[in-house]
C-alpha cells in the first residue's frame, strides 16, 4: 500500500467532550492508497521559501465539482494540470511525491493526476486524488471497529494510537480496540473486566488510562487502568459511590475528579478524587446541585466548571453552573446559563471561555443554541447559533483555535452534519 504525507491542520480528539487532545498525526486509506497528515513541516509541495514558490489557497465554492473546495478547514491550495484544470489539495512533502512522466506527463498510476506548478521541482509532479478529497470533502473513511457500538469512549494515547472501550452493541461490552493512524486499521486488546457503557475514560499522566463506573450488570462503582505498553487491565481502588452518566477531569496535581452521574437510587452531586500514586479515592466537596449528563471543563486558572445536566430521572432540567478548586476542595456557585440544558457540549477556547453547544431541555427537542462563559466576570452570553439543532454531539477545539461541532440527534434522526466556530 503506497503512503501518502501531507500538511494538515489536525483535528483534536478527544474522551470528554469538548477538552483538546493533540494528536500527532491521521491517516487514511481508500481504493487502496493511504495518507498520512503531519504538522510538522515548513516546506512542502505548496511553498518552498528557498525557491521563493507559494501556491495560492483555493476559493471555496458549493459547486459540485469534484475539483472545488467545498467544506474542509485544511489549508487547500490551486494545483495546475498542463490543460490548466485546478485540483484543490493540502501541501504535501515533496520527500514522497513521484514525479511525472517528462514525455506524456502523465502519472504511472491512476490514484494521481500529473501537475505542473508544486512547489517541489520545476518537473511536474502526481497529485494523489486522495489528497485532493480531503479538500472536496473534508473528511475520508478509515477502517471500520471490529465490533459496532455506542456510549463507549475514545481517548488518544501517548503514542498517537486510539483506545476504545466498552460502550453497548451486542449487550454490554467489556471489548477494547486499538485504532492505529499510521495503518487507518483497528486491533482487538485487552478486554475490560467488567462489561460497561456510561462510563468516563481518563488518560493519566503516566499514560495509563482510568475508565470508571457506568452501567452494565446494573450501577458500577468499579474502575480499571489500561495498561497500553502491555495491553492489559487491571483492577484498581473503587470509588464510594457507583455512578454511570458522570463526568472526570484530570487535574494539575495528576489526580481525576469525579463528579456528579446516576447513582443506585437517585441522581448523585457528590464528587471523588482520584490518586494515581496510591490507586485510591477520597470523598472532596459535593455540588451544590445533583445533576447528571453534564458537561466539565478544567479552566486556564486550573478551577474546574460544572455546567447544565439534569436531575430527578430527567424532570429537572438544570442552567445552573458550579465552580471547583482544587487546593480547597470546595464548590462556589457562578453565573447561571441562558438556557437550561443536557446532553451538550463545552469546550475551554484559546482566550480561556467556555463555549457551550446544543443539548435538549426535554430529551426530545434538540437546542441550537450556543452561550459563552467568560470565568473572568462568571457571566454567559449568547454566541450565534448553529445551523443544526442537535444533542449527543461532541465538540473538538482545533490546532487552529475553531471549535468543530460533528453529529449527534435531533429527535430520533442521527445526523451526520459537522460545523465550526
Amino acid at each position: 500500500m503506497r503512503r501518502i504525507l501531507a500538511l494538515f491542520l489536525i483535528m483534536s480528539l478527544s474522551s470528554v467532550k469538548g477538552q483538546t487532545t493533540q494528536v500527532p498525526n491521521y491517516s487514511c486509506s481508500e481504493n487502496n492508497v493511504s495518507i498520512q497528515f503531519t504538522l510538522f513541516s515548513s516546506s512542502h509541495s505548496a511553498s518552498n521559501s528557498t525557491s521563493n514558490c507559494s501556491l495560492q489557497q483555493c476559493i471555496v465554492n458549493s459547486n459540485n465539482n469534484n475539483n472545488s473546495c467545498r467544506s474542509s478547514s485544511t489549508p487547500c491550495f490551486d494545483y495546475r494540470t498542463t490543460n490548466n484544470i485546478s485540483y484543490c489539495a493540502p501541501g504535501i512533502l515533496c520527500s514522497i511525491l513521484k514525479k511525472c512522466d517528462n514525455i506524456t506527463q502523465t502519472c504511472s498510476s491512476n490514484n494521481s493526476i500529473c501537475v505542473i506548478n508544486s512547489c517541489c521541482s520545476s518537473q511536474p509532479v502526481c497529485l494523489p486524488f486522495l489528497a485532493t478529497q480531503m479538500c472536496e470533502r473534508g473528511w475520508f473513511s478509515t477502517g471500520n471497529m471490529i465490533n459496532a457500538r455506542y456510549w463507549h469512549t475514545a481517548s488518544v494515547l501517548s503514542n498517537g494510537k486510539v483506545l476504545v472501550t466498552g460502550g453497548y452493541g451486542n449487550g454490554y461490552l467489556n471489548s477494547a480496540e486499538l485504532y492505529d493512524s499510521s495503518t487507518g486499521n483497528w486491533t482487538i486488546t485487552g478486554s475490560m473486566t467488567n462489561a460497561r457503557s456510561h462510563h468516563t475514560a481518563s488518560v493519566l499522566s503516566n499514560g495509563k488510562v482510568l475508565v470508571t463506573g457506568g452501567y452494565g450488570n446494573g450501577y458500577l462503582n468499579s474502575a480499571e487502568l489500561y495498561d497500553s505498553s502491555t495491553g492489559n487491565w487491571t483492577i484498581t481502588g473503587s470509588m464510594t459511590n457507583a455512578r454511570s452518566d458522570h463526568t472526570a477531569s484530570v487535574l494539575s496535581n495528576g489526580k481525576v475528579l469525579v463528579t456528579g452521574g446516576d447513582g443506585i437510587s437517585d441522581t448523585l452531586n457528590s464528587a471523588e478524587l482520584y490518586d494515581p500514586s496510591t490507586g485510591t479515592w477520597t470523598n472532596t466537596g459535593s455540588m451544590t446541585n445533583a445533576r447528571n449528563s453534564h458537561t466539565v471543563s478544567v479552566l486556564l486558572n486550573e478551577k474546574v466548571l460544572v455546567i447544565g445536566g439534569s436531575s430527578n430521572a430527567g424532570l429537572i432540567i438544570l442552567n445552573s453552573a458550579e465552580l471547583y478548586d482544587p487546593s480547597t476542595g470546595t464548590w462556589t456557585t457562578t453565573g447561571n446559563m441562558i438556557n437550561a440544558r443536557f446532553w451538550h457540549t463545552s469546550s475551554v477556547l484559546s482566550n480561556g471561555k467556555v463555549l457551550v453547544t446544543g443539548g435538549t431541555a426535554n430529551d426530545v427537542n434538540a437546542l441550537n443554541s450556543a452561550e459563552l462563559y467568560d470565568p473572568s466576570t462568571g457571566t454567559w452570553t449568547t454566541a450565534s447559533n448553529m445551523t443544526d439543532t442537535r444533542f449527543f454531539h461532541i465538540a473538538s477545539v482545533l490546532s487552529n483555535g475553531l471549535v468543530l461541532v460533528t453529529g449527534g440527534r435531533y429527535g430520533n434522526i442521527e445526523l451526520n452534519t459537522a460545523e465550526l466556530y
